[in-house]
C-alpha cells in the first residue's frame, strides 16, 4: 500500500458484539482526527482493617479500554468531501454552490454511532477503521459543539467530542485471559496417568481436596479414573 495515499477513517456499524454481522451502515469522516487518546484503567478496592490508620489497596479488575477524539463537521464549503480531482480534506478556492449541510452530516454520523439497535436495545456496535487502527467499540459519550453560524442561526461548523469503549466478545475475553483461578468452576478431561489427587494439586495447589471433589462428582472409586472422563472441579473454600 502506498504510504502517501490519503485514507479516511471509516466507522462501520455491526449488529452483534462478536462483530460478525455488519448492519450495512457506515460513515466516512470529513477530516481525519489530528490525534486520538487511548485510556487504560484498573479498578482498585480500598480496604481497611479495624483500628488501622491506613487502607490497603487491592486489584479488582481492569476497566474496559476507551478511545477519545474529535470529529469535524463543516458546512462552509471550504472543505471538499471526495471527488473533483482534489484530495478530500483540502481547502478549495471559492465556495461551491451546493455546500454541505452540517446538521444533515451530523445526523448521518449519529445514526451510525449512536442509534439504538432494535434487537440489542443499546447503542450500536461500531468498528473504527483507520490505518493500523481497528477498534471494536460502542460510544459512551458524545458532545456536539456548534462553532460557526449563518445569520439565520443555522450552524456552519461543528465538532463532536466522542468517547468509545472497547467491546470484546466474552468467549474471546476468556481465551485471552486464560482464566485458571481456583475460584471458578472448571471441567477437566481425565488423561492416562491422572489421579484425582494429582488433578486437585494442579487445580488448587493442594491434593488434599480430592475427597471433596470426589463427593461433588459422585465418584465412588476415585482411585481408578477412566481416561476421557469429565471431572468437575468446583470452587473450594480454603
Amino acid at each position: 500500500m502506498d504510504s502517501g495515499q490519503l485514507l479516511k477513517m471509516q466507522i462501520v456499524a455491526y449488529d452483534d458484539a462478536a462483530f460478525q454481522t455488519p448492519s450495512g451502515d457506515s460513515y466516512e469522516v470529513l477530516i481525519n482526527p489530528e490525534s486520538y487518546a487511548l485510556t487504560y484503567a484498573s479498578e482498585i478496592n480500598q480496604q481497611s482493617a479495624q483500628g488501622s490508620s491506613e487502607s490497603v489497596s487491592s486489584f479488582n479488575k481492569r476497566s474496559p479500554q476507551s478511545l477519545t477524539f474529535k470529529f469535524l463537521f463543516d458546512g462552509t464549503g471550504v472543505i471538499q468531501r471526495g471527488g473533483g480531482g482534489l484530495l478530500s480534506g483540502l481547502a478549495v478556492p471559492g465556495l461551491p454552490a451546493n455546500k454541505p449541510d452540517v446538521m444533515t452530516d451530523y445526523e448521518s454520523f449519529k445514526a451510525v454511532v449512536y442509534q439504538y439497535g432494535s434487537d440489542t436495545h443499546q447503542p450500536r456496535f461500531v468498528q473504527l477503521q483507520w490505518g493500523p487502527l481497528l477498534y471494536n467499540c460502542q460510544v459512551t459519550s458524545m458532545t456536539i459543539t456548534f462553532k460557526l453560524f449563518n445569520p439565520d442561526g443555522t450552524p456552519l461548523r461543528a465538532e463532536a467530542q466522542c468517547t468509545f469503549q472497547s467491546v470484546i466478545d466474552p468467549t474471546k475475553l476468556a481465551a485471552i485471559e486464560n482464566r485458571q483461578s481456583p475460584d471458578l468452576t472448571h471441567v477437566r478431561t481425565v488423561k492416562d496417568g491422572d489421579t484425582l489427587p494429582l488433578m486437585c494439586y494442579r487445580e488448587y495447589g493442594d491434593s488434599k481436596y480430592y475427597y471433596q471433589v470426589a463427593q461433588f462428582n459422585g465418584l465412588t472409586d476415585f482411585k481408578k479414573l477412566q481416561s476421557g472422563t469429565k471431572v468437575i472441579l468446583p470452587p473450594i473454600a480454603k
